[in-house]
């Protein structure tokens, strides 16, 4: 009987009052950028980003799609036609603030003179609270849970007595917290001739000579301009025959065909 009443004085503490308020963080910034951002031929765009402060996530849209990092750096596919980039960043991180009553009393209504602190459960839903943390604080009158991602959290508190005794769970309170977001658009367009032709991508003209009966190209005799006509149906290499007319020679050419870098524009 004496074991029964010691245990029935030092009972749990009562159940205590709860309320909780957060608020949600504002929305940061997102940095987003191409390499380059028009082009007159099919490429492969490099997309470079960053958040600050870091965002919870972000996620891809428009002409490429997926979750990523909240910085980083990806070459995305060739395009051939214009495309825009989205990215879409979320800072859905908060603390909310527990108010808390502390007990007076034990359950069997004897004076409650050794209480050691609080324990705070809560998680994202009112019967299944997987998270806790303590405060070793009796005189506290509130509690802040840190780092809470949005969507609505259930929070409840124990007493916890010098022996490490718990109480039973107070009344449950509960909060929504609302992720803020910011979103970057790169666009990038590419403009290509609805009929391409070879022009000269490279100022440098060279001759051609004969090494045992195979053409092969000579020394650099000249310069032309950017963007002049190539002859698609003589190649050397990577290389096409230009006109004479357009080039500015150095030397006489020791061929009547000079050959220059071409691609389709």
């Amino acid at each position: 009987m004496q074991a029964l009443s010691f245990f029935t004085r030092v009972a749990l503490p009562a159940v205590m009052l709860l309320g909780a308020n957060a608020q949600a963080q504002t929305a940061g910034t997102v940095t987003f950028s191409a390499n380059k951002t028009s082009s007159t031929s099919a490429f492969a765009p490099v997309l470079t980003w960053s958040t600050a402060p870091v965002a919870t996530s972000c996620l891809a849209s428009g002409g490429w799609s997926g979750t990523k990092f909240a910085s980083g750096s990806e070459t995305v596919a060739s395009i051939s036609a214009s495309k825009s980039y989205t990215l879409t960043c979320t800072w859905g991180s908060a603390s909310a603030t527990v108010n808390v009553t502390p007990p007076t009393k034990n359950t069997d209504g004897t004076a409650l003179t050794d209480l050691a602190g609080f324990k705070t459960l809560y998680g994202t839903s009112s019967t299944s609270l997987t998270k806790s943390q303590s405060t070793t604080n009796p005189k506290a009158t509130s509690v802040i849970v840190p780092s809470l991602t949005a969507g609505t959290w259930y929070f409840a508190v124990r007493a916890v007595n010098s022996k490490g005794v718990e109480s039973d769970n107070s009344n449950v309170g509960h909060k929504t917290i609302t992720a803020a977001s910011a979103a970057k658009t790169v666009n990038v367009s590419v403009t290509t001739s609805a009929n391409p032709t070879l022009k000269t991508i490279s100022t440098s003209v060279y001759d051609v000579v004969y090494v045992n009966g195979t053409r092969t190209l000579g020394k650099l005799v000249g310069n032309i301009a950017l963007g002049k006509p190539c002859d698609s149906t003589y190649v050397l290499g990577n290389r096409y025959r230009v006109n004479q007319s357009d080039v500015r020679f150095n030397m006489p050419a020791r061929s009547r065909s000079v050959i220059s870098w071409c691609k389709l524009q």
